[in-house]
């Protein structure tokens, strides 16, 4: 007998990103989905179930793109009874459980208020921050470790742009050159005209082009203010 497989779906509309060229990227979405309720027992112990997640996109998408997925198992969505985002608390109380939550396995997040994104010397001062927690702190085990990673390399790239061309500190080799971010980054890095990045307006481009992602990036384990406030 085959199981009933029970369906949901939601309809968004992700908007586009102008750049340079004749055309224009769709922007990444960062979906979480969350599972309320409780398994039973013997439901647990049928561990090959799987959950299927399906992604349609318009026909007029069809020929000129197709989503690319990725999952990864993050506890942001705990199903504990004292869980700030299942039980019936203020949006106020949750934000403070889960701040403090963050403070205690992210040190270098929130970023200080005065944070200067388009600064190169500031994403190199926090470059190393992530990887010295990262290296000291975390468990390579851990699926903070592969958000710490990806979090390390938006900051290298940003401070230093040439990468892998130009001049760069070396990291330590514990870091993987891993990750979504990092890997289409060297696929398309030769493709950069050093000359043109050199320019003030291409550069605060790019920069701004990693702060957005840098703050969808770090939405995961810190769904908070990126920026501290007063």
């Amino acid at each position: 007998m085959s199981n009933t497989v029970t369906h949901f779906s939601t309809v968004i509309n992700p908007e586009s990103r102008s750049d340079s060229s004749d055309g224009a990227p769709l922007q990444r979405i960062l979906l979480t989905v969350c599972f309320s309720g409780r398994l039973p027992k013997q439901t647990v112990r049928q561990k090959n179930i799987p959950v299927h997640i399906l992604v349609s996109v318009a026909e007029e998408y069809g020929p000129f793109t197709s989503p690319v997925m990725e999952a990864i198992s993050v506890d942001l969505c705990s199903t504990r009874s004292n869980s700030p985002l299942m039980d019936d608390s203020t949006p106020s109380q949750a934000n403070n459980d889960l701040s403090s939550q963050a403070d205690d396995i992210i040190p270098f997040l929130p970023l200080r208020r005065t944070f200067n994104y388009i600064n190169p010397m500031e994403w190199a001062t926090l470059s190393k921050e992530i990887e010295e927690w990262l290296v000291n702190d975390v468990d390579t085990r851990s699926q903070l470790w592969t958000w710490g990673c990806n979090a390390f390399w938006l900051t290298f790239v940003a401070a230093y742009p040439l990468f892998p061309r130009g001049k760069w500190p070396m990291w330590d080799p514990r870091i993987p050159v891993e990750g979504t971010f990092i890997q289409e980054w060297l696929g398309w890095s030769n493709d950069i005209d050093a000359m043109k990045l050199e320019g003030e307006h291409s550069l605060v481009a790019l920069l701004n082009d990693i702060w957005a992602e840098f703050n969808r990036h770090t939405a995961l384990f810190h769904p908070l203010p990126l920026l501290a406030v007063d």
